[in-house]
């Protein structure tokens, strides 16, 4: 059977092992790190533990798999994993609540789940009614925001594409003239915590197909939020580590992609002849070779890899560079409490908080048995908080490459105010502490207080700058981790240009290219954070303090810095998010190229959940590995790939728009003469369907077999 070379061992690449090992394909990955898994791995904190304990568990940032998650479960099911029927697909436990904390109120519980039984339909009224009554959000606005949510709900696929991804968010909810408690809530909450973008910026498509398939969720035999019951590597990553070398992955760890080789054929087509990496043991360079390639290397490393041969052999691939400037940071931190106080079987949402905070309490939530929580650190520790911060401060449109700096991104708890892409690490601490601690309320107390935080862990892809400043080795290192080469040589330059700052026009000078394609270059060290943009008068001296102040009109010139001079302050993050922004869906690539060997699998490829997650990592890596069995001519059987559900309620409206969309018309909403008489009918299905899932899950549950 062929052999494939996989770059990557991310969720994507470890996705395309297994399907291609399961059909007899010969597989060899190559990661970057020496932890498997990617962003879905969990970190443990180094030093941690006392004599008998484990180290103290860390992540890149908490995972969950959404109900509407079918893909990446499916991969998960055949994943062995102890005694357990379904393997580590049974380690996913549902959450009955999702919690909103507002600074100054008290906490707020939600239903993230179909209620199992009249008790908890009564509980989850009361709840509900409970919450719309605090948050204050006028009667008129609710109604508008329900009837918009009833739009997305009746539109049909074509509509989202053609119009709803070129919409942003804020505007298609009309929240510019709305209140603040709408705003925060339902505007700036949804997009942060759901798509890791601004409301301004994230696209309607994505953001409304997201949402309204978190509603539908409601409905699912497992509920709309699932989590794993212990550490992700332990009860996921490391079991697909080992199922995947004993079926004879050629598993490499600490493996660095640094060129992918292409030459024409006699036929005088493009074709992959090889590709080049470094083991970063050894330090030594290795020369891959394979019948096909998959690239499931992060976007914004992908991008620095396309060299002119490549584009020669696939124009189309060019809107990668794009794409790879389309990123957000959305990074983790965990505190160490020494009691339990937060013990809520559900995330957390910070409504209206600067930096956007998401969070969910381990010990609520991980197998008590199995994961004991004296059994890490010294002993001491009894509860875990791990959040998230989705707004750093910078973004970076990807349509018109302007890099800007939202004020509302400001911190609230710290003296001097700024966004936490420029904070210290201790700094970040602080004010994810401090915006937590504020928004975390019972009865008008705070359930957190100082004295219960034993400890922190910030997740290692964010570095602050003072850690390399005054260590070249170390430096060098780091930019031969994180940064393609032709990057990293962009860096260096504007690192060592002898004044503090250079123009768009000089690097665009230095590159030999158009300023266009400058920006393009330049961002992708911004993405990151290795540099800074300046908007400043147009004699661009030197580099001076980043401030929360956004770009004054008429400020024409746009200067860059390095961010790893001295002097000053800010964070590296190696591994940022891609967001879907406003008519990005036309920049996203197929899994496959027109380079015949060559395949893409990562979550920025096109795929149905249309978000950078692990479900959608592991479509692509399903398109991916069928278009190998095509490119092959295998006699094996393709992945099977699921779709978004669609509820059968809707189905005749979305039929409807369909219609509408194409010849022209506006979403409406109301269905034909011709189509009412059979409406009774799809919402008595509809409701079927509904009680039918719900009956199902019953019986799995006085039937374990039927799982």
């Amino acid at each position: 059977m062929a052999k494939v070379a996989i770059f990557g061992g991310g969720v994507a690449g470890m996705s395309a092992a297994q399907e291609l090992i399961e059909r007899g394909f010969e597989v060899e990955v190559y990661e970057l790190r020496e932890i498997p898994g990617g962003k879905a791995r969990s970190i443990n904190v180094p030093h941690s533990a006392a004599p008998g304990k484990k180290n103290l568990p860390g992540e890149h940032g908490f995972r969950f798999f959404p109900g509407f998650y079918r893909n990446v479960t499916d991969t998960m099911k055949r994943i062995p994993y102890k005694n357990n029927r379904r393997g580590v697909f049974d380690n996913l436990v549902s959450l009955p609540y999702l919690a909103l904390g507002r600074i100054g109120k008290n906490l707020i519980k939600l239903p993230a789940r179909f209620p199992r039984s009249c008790w908890d339909l009564i509980k989850d009224l009361k709840l509900i009614i409970k919450a719309i009554t605090q948050e204050q959000i006028p009667t008129n606005e609710v109604n508008f925001f329900a009837a918009r949510t009833w739009q997305l709900m009746t539109s049909c696929q074509e509509r989202f594409i053609g119009e709803y991804e070129k919409i942003s968010w804020w505007d298609y909810i009309e929240a510019e003239k709305m209140s603040e408690a709408y705003q925060e809530l339902l505007a700036q909450g949804l997009t942060t915590s759901l798509v890791a973008s601004r409301p301004k910026l994230a696209n309607t498509k994505t953001a409304g197909e997201i949402y309204i398939q978190f509603l539908f969720g409601f409905t699912r035999t497992n509920g709309a939020d699932l989590v794993l019951n212990g550490p992700t590597n332990d009860v996921w990553i490391n079991p697909w580590l080992d199922y995947l070398r004993s079926k004879g992955v050629n598993y490499y760890l600490r493996h660095r992609l640094r060129s992918i080789e292409v030459a024409k054929g006699e036929n005088g087509k493009t074709q992959v002849r090889g590709a080049m990496v470094t083991d970063l043991a050894t330090k030594t360079d290795k020369h891959i070779t394979a019948d096909y390639y998959l690239a499931a290397v992060p976007v914004e490393m992908m991008a620095g890899l396309l060299s002119e041969e490549i584009l020669d052999g696939d124009e189309a691939l060019a809107t990668i560079k794009s794409l790879g400037t389309s990123t957000a940071w959305m990074n983790g931190i965990q505190f160490y409490l020494d009691r339990d106080v937060v013990d809520l079987k559900g995330h957390i949402l910070y409504v209206g908080t600067p930096w956007s905070l998401t969070s969910i309490s381990q010990q609520a939530v991980w197998n008590k048995e199995e994961f004991p929580m004296e059994g890490f650190g010294d002993g001491k520790v009894r509860g875990i908080i791990s959040a998230i911060a989705s707004d750093w401060g910078y973004s970076i449109n990807p349509n018109t490459n302007e890099v800007k700096v939202d004020s509302g991104s400001c911190s609230l708890y710290l003296r001097d105010n700024k966004p936490a892409q420029v904070a210290s690490p201790e700094q970040i601490k602080t004010e994810i502490w401090e915006e937590m601690k504020h928004s975390l309320k019972k009865d008008g107390k705070p359930i957190l207080k100082d004295e219960y935080l034993l400890s922190w862990f910030l997740d290692p892809d964010i570095t602050h700058s003072s850690d390399w400043v005054d260590n070249p080795e170390k430096l060098e290192e780091v930019l031969n981790l994180y940064l393609p080469n032709s990057f990293k040589a962009l860096f260096l330059w504007i690192h060592q240009h002898e004044r503090d700052s250079v123009t768009l026009e000089e690097i665009a000078n230095h590159l030999e290219i158009d300023q266009y394609g400058a920006r393009l270059e330049v961002n992708a060290l911004v993405a990151k954070g290795f540099v800074g943009p300046i908007p400043r008068p147009k004699d661009c001296p030197g580099a001076s303090p980043i401030s929360c102040t956004p770009p004054q009109p008429g400020n024409e010139t746009l200067c860059y810095y390095s961010r790893l001079r001295h002097g000053s302050s800010a964070n590296i993050n190696s591994e940022p998010l891609m967001v879907n922004a406003i008519d990005n869906w036309s920049l996203r690539p197929l899994s496959y190229s027109q380079i015949p060997n060559l395949f893409l699998a990562s979550d920025y490829v096109r795929t149905n959940v249309d978000l950078a997650t692990m479900e959608g990592a592991n479509e692509a890596a399903r398109y991916a590995v069928n278009s190998i069995i095509d490119a092959s001519e295998a006699k094996v059987p393709y992945c099977k790939v699921w779709n978004l559900r669609q509820p059968i309620i809707y189905s005749l409206h979305r039929w409807s728009d369909r219609q509408r969309y194409q010849k022209g018309l506006p979403w409406s909403g109301k269905l034909p003469w011709y189509l009412k008489p059979l409406f009774p009918l799809v919402l008595f299905l509809g409701i079927l369907e509904i009680l039918l899932l719900q009956i199902w899950r019953w019986l799995q549950q006085l039937c374990p077999w039927l799982r």
